[in-house]
Parts: C-alpha cells; sequence; structure tokens
C-alpha cells in the first residue's frame, strides 16, 4: 500500500492528535511546514494515500467504482472521473475504497483536485448548468450535509477554474465517533448533480447530472488539520500575471445600444399600469439623462406616474403588492425615489385622478405616449398597415390614434386594460375622421368577456361614413351579457384608407355610477404611509436585508415630505433606520403600531460589526457583498430634491464597509491565465462556491456593476482598487450580465454605469493603491469577533479563517479554512476548540441536504429540506450533541420567535472563546464584551509571534485574552520580534 504506515507510527500520530491540552476537548497535532513538498516534523504524514488511477494502489485499498474512467489529467497525474447514469439522473458515478484512520481523536480526509477544471456551461455569468457536486460516505453514512452545512461537500464545481494549472486540497473530518477503535474504515465518493438552494420542489432543488465529473486524484486521510502530501508530489508552479486584452471598450458600445433600446421601449411600453418598480425608475432616470430619448420628454413623466397608477390599483386588489419580489423589503420606496427625482418637473400631474381604473376606459383621447398610445396595442388580423400616434391631429387634446391601410387588409389597437361593465345598456362612441377609407372601413369593434377572461359571443361594430371626410362619431348601444364583466372597445380600419380616432366615451345606465378615482396625490400618500408602517413593523434582522429595508423607509418618508403629508417622520427619526442599517446604531427590531421598538435582540446588537463587516450569523461571502445596496442607501438620502445636507457620518461608515471587504479578496489568475480578484467564499456561509465572483471594489450583479462604488465613493483606497481592476483589463470581461440578462431589474443597472458611473469613475484622478491581498503588498491581520472570522496576509501565505461557522443552532466546534501561498490552495472543515458554553444542548437530526429547518409557514419544503431523489440516506452526524453558547439577557427570543426544531438562531451558535490550531497558526478568539479568558496552554507550538499584537508569546506561557481580542500566534520567524 503506497505510504503505508504500521500501527505503532498510527498509533503515535493518533494520540499526538488526540492530546488533551488543558481542559481542551481536542487540538489538531500541526506539522512545522506550510510548504507542499515537506513532510511534517512531528513525523506524521498522511496515515494513508489512495492514487486513483494507479492499479496498484486502488487494489490495495479494495477499491470499487460505478460509472467511473481512468483519465490522464494535471501534470500529467492518473484520475478518475465519475460518470453520469444512463438514463440520467441526480446520482452518477462512484468509488468505494478501504483507508487507515486513527483509532482516536479525529481522521481528516483530503482530496486532492485539479484547478484547472471547471463548468464550462456558465450562462449569464455565474449560473451555470453543470455545477456537480461529490460527497463523502463513510461506512454507508453520508458524512456532513450536501448544501449549506459546517460539513459539506467533498467538492462543489463552479463556472471558473479555481487554481489554474495547479492542484488544490479540501479536506473533512471524519466524526469520531466511526473512526473510535477502528484502524480502517470504508469510504465513498458519490458524484451529484447541481443543487439550487432556493428551489421549493424536489425537481428544482435537484438537477440532473449529464456529464462527467471532475477529476478525482487522490484521497489521503491524516490526523493533523493541516494537510502536508508526501514530498515528490507534482504541484504546479505559481502562475504568471498576465494583463487580459480582450474584450475591450467594444463592450461599453453594446451596452450602450441595450440601454437605448431600453429606454426607447419604455416609452413606447404600452401597458405602464404593469411595469415592474425598476421599470419605472429606468423612466425616471431616462428623463433626467440628456442620452436618452426620454430625456425631457413628458410621456416618459406619464409612463412613470402611470407605473405608480398601477402600482396602487394591483395593491388595492391584493395587500401582497406590498412585499411582492420586486419591491421585497423596500416595500414602495422606489415610489418615494422617483418623486424626489422628478419633484421639480411633475407640475399639476400629480393633481390629476389617477389612471388605469378599470371603470374607466384607458387613455381615451390617445393624450398620453411617445410613438404610440400608452395602453393601446397593435394588431394585425391580416394585410400589414401602420400604427402611430398622431400628434399633428386630433379633435381635442393634442393626439389621436391612427391607423392606414396601404392597400388591403384589416389593423387595429386594443386596449391592455379592459373596462368593467354591470348588467344594463351601455353606449359606446368614438370620433373618427378618414382619408379615403372603404365602406365600413373605419369603426369600433366591442367585445364582452367574463370574470375569467373568456370571451361571450361575437363583436359588435360601429362605423363610420366611407371615403374622406371631418371627425363623424361612431357608437352604439348594448346590453351587457348576463354573464359577462368586462368589454373591450377595439379601434379598427379594414380595407384601403386612413383612419384617425379620438375621444373614446362610454356611458353607463342610470343607476350605475363609476368608481370614484383618487388623485395621484392622495394615492400615492396612501402607498407610502402603509409602505412606511408595514415594514417599521416588519423590519428584519439580516444585515442586507436591514439595508434594503431602510432604503424603502427612508424613500417612503421622503416621498411624503415631498407630498407634505403629516405621517412623515423628522428626518431624523428616519435617519434612525439607516443609522441601524450601516451599524451605527444597534438595531432595534420590529415596532409595534405605536412605534415602540421590540428590541428583541437586545439593545446593543448590531447588523455591522464593529470591525466593519456585515452580520447575519457568521462571515457571508456573496450575500455580504451588499456594497451596491449601501451605495442605493446613500444615494436615496442624496439623490433628487433633498433641503438636507447628507450626513457624513453615514458616509464614513458605508466607505469604511467597503474597504473592509477588499481584505476578503483571492488575488489569482482567471481561465485564461490573466491576473484577477475574486470575493474570497469558501469560509462564507450561505450559498458558496470555490471560488467566487470576480471582485475588485464592487462586483458585477444584478444591482451592482465593477466601477459602482468607486463612482459614488472616491476614496482614494476604493479608486486605486478599481484602477487595478482597470489595470489588469478585468472591467469589460465582468459586464456580460448587463448585455445577456435582459431583464429591466439588470437593465436598471446598466442604465446608471452608462448614464452616470463610467464617465464619474473616467474622471476620477489616478490612484496607486492596491488590493490589500496582493503578494507584494504589505502584510496585514484582521480579526472580527463579532463574526468571528480572521483574515491575514503573512509574507507569502494568506489564512481567512471562519471559526463560528455555520453554527446555527448551538456551537458546533467546527472552523473552516482557507489557506493560500502562490502555488497552492487548502481548505476545508476542520475540527477546534471552544470554551464558556452552557449546559443546555442541541441533537443533530438525521437530515441529509441542510442541516437546518424552514421557518416559514407559507413554505412547502420539509425541515431539513427534501431528500434527494433515490435510496433513503442517513447521516453520519446525526445524534452529535453540541453545547449552546450563553446570550445576552436582554435578548428576549434568540430564535425570533421560532419554535420549530434546528431553525437557525442568533447567537447560540458563537462560542465566548476559540481555539484553533491549523498549521503553523493558533488562533484564540474571545467574542466576548465582559470576560477575560486564559490562553489554553499550547505546548509543542512556542515560541510563537503574535500577528496582531506583534508580541512574542514563549513556549509555555498562557497570556490573558481579553474581550473583543483575538491573538494569531505565528510559529516561524520569532526572531524578528
Amino acid at each position: 500500500m503506497p505510504n503505508e504506515l504500521g500501527r505503532r507510527t498510527v498509533l503515535q500520530c493518533a494520540t499526538v492528535a488526540g492530546a488533551v491540552i488543558a481542559g481542551a476537548s481536542w487540538i489538531g497535532a500541526a506539522p512545522a511546514t506550510a510548504s507542499s513538498d515537506s513532510s511534517s516534523t512531528t513525523g506524521c504524514g498522511p496515515l494513508d494515500v489512495v492514487v486513483l488511477g494507479d492499479t496498484t494502489s486502488e487494489d490495495a485499498h479494495n477499491l470499487t467504482a460505478t460509472l467511473s474512467d481512468v483519465t490522464t489529467g494535471g501534470l500529467g497525474q492518473s484520475a478518475r472521473v465519475l460518470n453520469p447514469s444512463d438514463p440520467v439522473s441526480f446520482w452518477g458515478g462512484t468509488l468505494a475504497f478501504d483507508v487507515a484512520v486513527a483509532p482516536k481523536g479525529v481522521t481528516y480526509v483530503t482530496v486532492r483536485l485539479w484547478g484547472d477544471d471547471h463548468d464550462s456551461t456558465s450562462v449569464n455569468a455565474g449560473a451555470g448548468t453543470d455545477m456537480w457536486r461529490l460527497m463523502l460516505f463513510c461506512d454507508g453514512l453520508q458524512v456532513g450535509h450536501e448544501d449549506q452545512g459546517a460539513v459539506d461537500c467533498l467538492d462543489i464545481m463552479d463556472t471558473s477554474p479555481r487554481a489554474l494549472g495547479r492542484f488544490f486540497f479540501h479536506t473533512l473530518p471524519l466524526p469520531e465517533k466511526l473512526t473510535e477503535g477502528k484502524e480502517t474504515v470504508r469510504l465513498e465518493i458519490r458524484s451529484m448533480g447541481r443543487i439550487w438552494s432556493y428551489g421549493a420542489t424536489q425537481a428544482k432543488l435537484y438537477y440532473n447530472m449529464t456529464t462527467a465529473s471532475r477529476g478525482i486524484y487522490r484521497i489521503y486521510t491524516h490526523t493533523s488539520p493541516y494537510f502536508v502530501p508526501s514530498s515528490g508530489e507534482a504541484q504546479g508552479a505559481a502562475p504568471e500575471n498576465a494583463t487580459r486584452t480582450s474584450p475591450g471598450a467594444e463592450v461599453m458600445d453594446t451596452i450602450k445600444a441595450r440601454v437605448q433600446s431600453d429606454q426607447t421601449g419604455l416609452l413606447d411600453y404600452n401597458n405602464p399600469w404593469g411595469l415592474d418598480a425598476w421599470g419605472f425608475q429606468s423612466m425616471a432616470e431616462g428623463y433626467l439623462w440628456s442620452g436618452s430619448p426620454a430625456y425631457g420628454q413628458e410621456a416618459a413623466l406619464r409612463q412613470v406616474l402611470q407605473a405608480i397608477d398601477g402600482r396602487y390599483l394591483a395593491w388595492q386588489d391584493s395587500a401582497a403588492v406590498l412585499t411582492g419580489s420586486d419591491q421585497q423589503w423596500q416595500g414602495f420606496g422606489r415610489v418615494g425615489l422617483v418623486l424626489a427625482l422628478l419633484w421639480e418637473h411633475l407640475g399639476d400631474l400629480l393633481d390629476e385622478p389617477l389612471t388605469g381604473s378599470l371603470s374607466e376606459l384607458v387613455n381615451p383621447g390617445f393624450e398620453n405616449g411617445y410613438t404610440l398610445p400608452t395602453g393601446w396595442k397593435k394588431n394585425t388580423w391580416s394585410g400589414a398597415g401602420t400604427f402611430t400616434r398622431d400628434t399633428s391631429v386630433s379633435r381635442s387634446g393634442t393626439a389621436s390614434a391612427c391607423l392606414s391601410v396601404p392597400s388591403a387588409g384589416t389593423i387595429g389597437f386594443i386596449p391592455t386594460r379592459r373596462l368593467a361593465v354591470e348588467q344594463g345598456d351601455y353606449t359606446y362612441t368614438a370620433w373618427i375622421k378618414t382619408s379615403g377609407v372603404a365602406s365600413k372601413g373605419a369603426y369600433i369593434d366591442v367585445f364582452f368577456y367574463d370574470s375569467s377572461g373568456t370571451r361571450i359571443g361575437s363583436d359588435h361594430k360601429a362605423y363610420v361614413s366611407s371615403g374622406t371626410h371631418d371627425w363623424e362619431q361612431a357608437g352604439i348601444t348594448l346590453t351587457t351579457p348576463a354573464s359577462a364583466s368586462y368589454a373591450e372597445v377595439q379601434i379598427r380600419v379594414s380595407g384601403a384608407g386612413t383612419a384617425w380616432f379620438d375621444d373614446l366615451a362610454f356611458t353607463a345606465p342610470d343607476g350605475v355610477t363609476a368608481t370614484e378615482v383618487p388623485t395621484r396625490r392622495a394615492a400615492y400618500e396612501e402607498m407610502l404611509k402603509a409602505s412606511l408602517s408595514y415594514w417599521r413593523q416588519h423590519f428584519p434582522h439580516y444585515s442586507n436585508q436591514v439595508i434594503i429595508c431602510a432604503i424603502g423607509l427612508y424613500q417612503a418618508n421622503r416621498g411624503l415630505r415631498l407630498l407634505g403629508s403629516d405621517a412623515a417622520l423628522s428626518e431624523d427619526r428616519i435617519l434612525g433606520y439607516v443609522r441601524q442599517a450601516v451599524g451605527l446604531d444597534p438595531w432595534l427590531g420590529r415596532e409595534d403600531a405605536d412605534g415602540n421598538p421590540s428590541k428583541i435582540l437586545g439593545e446593543n446588537y448590531y447588523v455591522v460589526t464593529d470591525a466593519g463587516l456585515t452580520r447575519e450569523l457568521g462571515y457571508v461571502g456573496s450575500y455580504g457583498e451588499v456594497l451596491d445596496w449601501l451605495v442605493m442607501l446613500w444615494e436615496s438620502i442624496t439623490r433628487g430634491y433633498s433641503p438636507q445636507d447628507p450626513p457624513a457620518e453615514i458616509r464614513k461608515q458605508i466607505i469604511k464597509i467597503i474597504k473592509t471587504r477588499g481584505l476578503f479578496r483571492v488575488v489569482d489568475v482567471d481561465g485564461d491565465g490573466y491576473k484577477i480578484a475574486k470575493l474570497e467564499s469558501v469560509i462564507g456561509w450561505r450559498n458558496e462556491v470555490y471560488p467566487s465572483e470576480v471582485a475588485y471594489a464592487s462586483r458585477i450583479a444584478w444591482d451592482s456593476h465593477p466601477v459602482m462604488s468607486a463612482a459614488v465613493f472616491p476614496d482614494p483606497d476604493i479608486v486605486g482598487w478599481t484602477q487595478e481592476m482597470c489595470d489588469d483589463g478585468q472591467f469589460y470581461d465582468q459586464l456580460d450580465l448587463l448585455v445577456s440578462n435582459t431583464s429591466r431589474r439588470v437593465g436598471l443597472n446598466a442604465l446608471r454605469l452608462v448614464s452616470r458611473d463610467w464617465d464619474a469613475f473616467q474622471a476620477l484622478p489616478s490612484r496607486p493603491a492596491t488590493l490589500p491581498t496582493r503578494w507584494d503588498a504589505d502584510d496585514f491581520a484582521f480579526t472580527d469577533e463579532e463574526n468571528g472570522v480572521v483574515a491575514l496576509k503573512n509574507g507569502q501565505e494568506i489564512l481567512f479563517a471562519s471559526l463560528y461557522f455555520r453554527a446555527r443552532q448551538a456551537v458546533n466546534n467546527y472552523a473552516r479554512i482557507h489557506h493560500l501561498t502562490p502555488t497552492d490552495q487548502r481548505s476545508g472543515t476542520i475540527r477546534q476548540h471552544t470554551a464558556g458554553l452552557t449546559d443546555d444542548t442541541y441533537t443533530v437530526q438525521d437530515w441529509i441536504l441542510w442541516d437546518y429547518a424552514i421557518n416559514d409557514p407559507s413554505a412547502t419544503l420539509p425541515a431539513g429540506g427534501y431528500p434527494p431523489p433515490g435510496d433513503t440516506l442517513e447521516q453520519a452526524l446525526a445524534g452529535d450533541v453540541h453545547q449552546l453558547a450563553p446570550i445576552p439577557s436582554d435578548v428576549k427570543d434568540p430564535a425570533l420567535g421560532s419554535t420549530t426544531y434546528g431553525v437557525e438562531k442568533l447567537m447560540v451558535g458563537r462560542a465566548p472563546l476559540y481555539y484553533c490550531e491549523y498549521g503553523d497558526y493558533l488562533i484564540a478568539m474571545n467574542t466576548t464584551t465582559d470576560k477575560v479568558f486564559t490562553l489554553p496552554a499550547h505546548a509543542g507550538f512556542g515560541p510563537a509571534k503574535d500577528l496582531v499584537g506583534g508580541k512574542t508569546i514563549g513556549k509555555g506561557q498562557r497570556p490573558k485574552i481579553g474581550p473583543r481580542t483575538t491573538m494569531v500566534l505565528y510559529r516561524k520567524n520569532t526572531s524578528s520580534s
């Protein structure tokens, strides 16, 4: 057996790994080197190595494979791929094999993977379709959870390569109860399809695996959490940092063309009452931007207001509109925003009646529109013709609808909203002017529909004279069919000729009174009051949600102040929610109807840590990149009509948050070998893939683009990082989302890049600042005790560590590590020690997908998520008992009212003290505000330099660790201190 160790050696290593030191239940034996081609100085190299594709090694480990092929992969090394089933299913091929383990303490499993492998089927900037996973099993039990667990998949393939031209290692711990007293266990690797965490059904959660997995090269077992392979293993060289040269400025030309097309389309959008919030904000922005066809156009103003009219009417029909997906925690905030943007241009439009009511004909005088009348859609029944809104011909007002058929055919305009009718006789009329129309060639046509939209009966036509004549009225009186709820009045031309239509009208029967339509001013005030009240009473607690909600609250209140409503809060009061959202004030929770906050998390819970990271439970990667929302929060205060000076303290805090995120960047090369920076995601809590998206200062996303932060906050560091991105040639290559995603949400993002941010960024002076995680940058050590996270650069090593990692229901004693050098990457979940816990416990459930329940009464997902298709699986971690951390006495309910077993609970999983050892690093973190801990004895580790405090800690010394303090001990090069 390659690298086979005798029983005596195995036991010797296990004794070190399982040592009990100073009351610690476990600490890992540490190798003395970070080099990938050296063995540990403790003498404990791998316990076992399975070389996949090597017949001798596979036979020695009793390997059995299904749906698997041997391949030659990176650096000419042998590997195995796992193929999809036939017919395809979620599960693919498998590998099973025997390996040596330590009978005491923790045995780790590390997989060796080639860093070039990735999902090449990516679409829309990151939404890959072949993001296959590898799951580890031990003696038939699944080790950890398939998605978002502390012990997660053995691999999740992403849409870009993780370490081009190099191997990387991922490590997971085996449950001690499965290895206790044993010398060998049987492991299995099963390949899996893609998992979409937000899938609301089993079919949407689990996607079939349709192509082969990435190559699997070696599997190791070992006792030190920091894995050191045997000397001589090929690794790959550090990549050269070439500069990307394409694509270039032509991408911006494409985006500019998209923006122009979007703006023209919105101007002529025929049903503005159904336009979403991104659409009506885009139209408002276009009205103010000289580069838009909507610039200064009254049609654009009316489109915006009619869209808000429609939002009001929809809300009257369904209260859920206030919390709908395009509004989310923002409520009706964008209504207030566009009022502020357009305030000085609205004139008397707010005092007009609301449009779009079903009791009124849609745009009956065709006064609203651009090239086409608003609220009407073109239709061709035969032949061909032209459709216009003609501002040179009208009976009253300034416009009419014009239909022209050159030779033969039937064309017309159909309203986008039907007229609600009751029983009785209604008269429907229109004025029509003609030029050379045939007999019965210009007319209105009336249809009836029931409440489900099914047409009742046939059409009913009313004609004007043929030939050429001035305005003539066509009309028809019809009895509403018994089952009808709606009438539709179409205007048509049939045969050659041209006709103009104006002043459509209807007369209701006696006794039928049209629904009173409020003015816009009254309707908008009602909307904004409701939004302000609702979201004050439903203020969320996760940082990204709090920021979005604060945006909506401020915007809604701003609109109320502009409208002169006595429901508007004072500026100081409304800024209180903004201060909570950026972490300047503690989060006070949901309010009651009288405005009294619940303080459910006490009086000292902040949604942004003192160190400057957003706060969910621990560090979040993608969900922590809230820079776009912070920019929008600032602009909610500063853009448009505003008599207040923007608060400098809030601006300063936002810049701090942006700059703190800059410490969590991985500088490497992309799939083509060009230098790039990506968001650190390996240690993140939520929905993470490895590596994550490109991020220097700002990333590309639905609401964000790469120069957004620098354009709005021209801080020297933020600007320097963004200019570094451009110097690396990585700006244009990120912009595909703004081209390929045609949604109005992304269109609004493209609009702000083209109309404001790109020019503002280009006008900034050159700044020398570069990302702090570049290999030539100065060393730093960042600690955040509230999130339980560490980021540091130490010479040619970068270490990211989350000690408070996915501990949703209790302290789980797992830490997440991502360690990088120029030539290699290690990542994984490792064991650590904690202290200061309560006697309360949580027992891990036999769940497979997630390790938490879904606490949503409207959700259909079962606790722990839907199990995957196929045979029933059992969880290796089921039955593990974790202790809870103490919570402050003023916290009323750490689960925010949840009584569902397994639902994530704030605070109960963050330990007062963490003691984590990884390679040459020992991290001791005190997360409390009022306790002092003594560093546990670290025999065999000292002397070591504290990278945070700068002092050298001698061997055997046990310094005290004060409140909100972290020591990061590094045992190399202590003489320099």
